[in-house]
């Protein structure tokens, strides 16, 4: 019987793991399978998932001899997809277990076994069943041992995806059991600085392998990441010096990270409303991000956004990230798929011109919360699904991984968006540093501009934050209806202590831009975007 097989959670203590050894288990495990499929005679029923193509593999399988090769991946969704529709039923609980690799540069990918069905109403959820991170040339474990499927789930189909990336992968060793089935496999690999080798604890083959590859080329990004002790960016004498002191027992810290020297933002102390050249931004770029469409769960059911990637979006890279919000009567859809927005468009050029930095762009809908409540739904929701697949600078997104990385957080929105932008920072100052209301003003139950003014005040007071960690980049045109609002709220709010007018955000933390002429449209809005953003995300870094 094959390696990676069950046993039940009463013989837990009875199995000994190590890293890649397990101990075979009694036939009578076998009782608790609902289906096992180790790809020893060929892809069996799993077919690529998207564009991607499947094929069996007799090289790397993680036991047995045989192991599904992944490929043709264009997108992280993509993937291998097992139709379980006359196996597992609606209302039903399961155990699943799936084990994968990767062989490549990128220094970890996150595998995610996840499963797509239909609800009632017949719209198709995507929901993950288990995730994992490992390193390359490493299988990691993809395991859960107490799945339900909805009782009105139908046409369920379990599928192998990751994260983000589009690197190709094998798969081996998928299971479906009976809940609580204890089922057993690869645990993931832990990155440490020095352990070149991915051994688990740094030795003289570790130096040896630093030394050999010190200015060169390394074989992955994992080694060369881990060959760098000092985080410099380059496997130099620095760090061979660190690792023989280490060995030698002269060494028991890591040295202090080596951190790139930061150049001030040239920042305008007056920004002037400037219109980009539509003829050039508003066509693709010679280098292009991507819009992906994801789905979570809303607060009143299923709901859908937006993910702008950067050109070359790297998972192993972190980014800034800056949530914009449509208008009323619109959705998660206008941002880039109008003829008057494109912002994707906007981005590239942008970026491929270095006028902003690589950055994630999401957009969601106010449309199940409403603008003014979208605050929770954001915090609660968004943040947690967008940041948990996509690479930010939070580390986790629990509360306090969102707390410490907000200075790499944005909101911005425009109308009604904007009232849900001023929402959003009475609300979550907390766990975002930047905010960009386009053509709207705060409402939030007050009534005159400058009881306006000082509810947002008030939130900053309750925040605890200093002058120089909450920034409010503003705008609109003198012909938008929203004018008449938005500007005696910011004239009021020049007058409160808690804002410093300039758009200098070295110096303060509060702007207007005000455009001569635009009306209330997004044609003129996206302008607006183009001259702030840059102007995000660099203070303190």
């Amino acid at each position: 019987m094959r390696n990676c097989l069950l046993r039940k959670a009463a013989a837990a203590a009875a199995l000994a793991v190590t890293a890649g050894t397990f101990a075979a288990l009694p036939v009578s495990a076998a009782d608790d399978f609902i289906f096992s499929d180790g790809f020893e005679s060929g892809e069996g029923s799993w077919k690529g998932r998207g564009g991607a193509s499947v094929t069996a593999d007799q090289q790397t399988p993680y036991a047995g001899s045989g192991a599904l090769f992944v490929s043709g991946r264009t997108d992280a969704w993509n993937g291998a997809e097992k139709d379980v529709s006359g196996i597992c039923k609606a209302g039903e609980h399961y155990a699943f277990s799936a084990c994968a690799r990767y062989d490549g540069n990128a220094s970890s990918v996150t595998f995610m076994l996840s499963l797509a069905y239909k609800d009632a109403s017949g719209t198709v959820i995507y929901d993950h069943i288990a995730q994992a991170e490992t390193m390359s040339g490493f299988y990691v474990q993809l395991y859960n041992d107490d799945y339900m499927l909805p009782s009105d789930a139908s046409d369920p189909v379990l599928y192998v995806e990751t994260k983000s990336g589009s690197t190709s992968f094998y798969l081996d060793e998928v299971i479906c059991a009976k809940s609580g089935t204890q089922i057993t496999g690869p645990a993931p690999k832990q990155f440490r600085l020095g352990d070149v080798d991915c051994s688990g604890s740094i030795t003289a083959a570790d130096l040896t392998l630093a030394k050999r590859y010190a200015g060169r080329t390394f074989p992955d990004k994992t080694m060369q990441r881990a060959a760098d002790v000092d985080c410099s960016g380059t496997v130099d004498a620095d760090d061979l010096q660190w690792m023989q002191q280490y060995l030698l027992g002269r060494e028991t810290e890591y040295p202090e990270p080596v951190k790139p020297p930061v150049t001030p933002y040239a920042y305008d102390a007056n920004l002037q409303y400037h219109r980009f050249d539509e003829d050039e931004y508003l066509k693709k770029a010679d280098r292009s991000g991507q819009v992906i469409e994801e789905h979570y769960a809303g607060p009143k059911g299923q709901n859908m956004l937006y993910v702008y990637l950067p050109p070359g979006y790297d998972e192993n890279q972190k980014y800034n990230i800056f949530y914009l919000m449509h208008g009323g009567n619109e959705n998660e859809k206008t941002l880039f798929f109008q003829n008057d927005t494109m912002m994707q468009n906007i981005f590239d050029h942008m970026i491929q011109n270095g006028e902003l930095d690589p950055l994630i762009v999401v957009t969601p809908t106010f449309n199940q919360s409403g603008a003014e409540n979208f605050w929770s739904e954001y915090r609660e929701k968004v943040v947690p699904f967008v940041e948990g697949k996509y690479s930010t600078y939070a580390e986790s997104t629990d509360l306090a991984g969102l707390q410490a990385s907000r200075m790499h957080r944005a909101y911005g929105g425009f109308s009604m968006g904007a009232v849900s932008t001023w929402a959003v920072l009475t609300h979550c100052l907390d766990i975002t540093a930047y905010y960009m209301p386009l053509s709207g003003d705060h409402w939030g139950g007050t009534q005159t501009a400058s009881d306006k003014a000082r509810a947002i005040a008030k939130a900053v007071d309750d925040s605890g934050l200093e002058k120089n960690q909450y920034f409010i980049m503003c705008a609109t045109g003198t012909k938008d209806i929203a004018y008449q609002n938005i500007g005696p709220q910011v004239e009021e709010m020049k007058k409160l202590d808690e804002f410093i007018y300039t758009s200098d955000l070295s110096q303060g933390n509060f702007y207007f831009l005000l455009a001569q002429g635009p009306d209330h449209w997004w044609g003129h809005v996206r302008h607006y975007v183009y001259d702030m953003l840059p102007y995000f995300f660099h203070e303190g870094q």
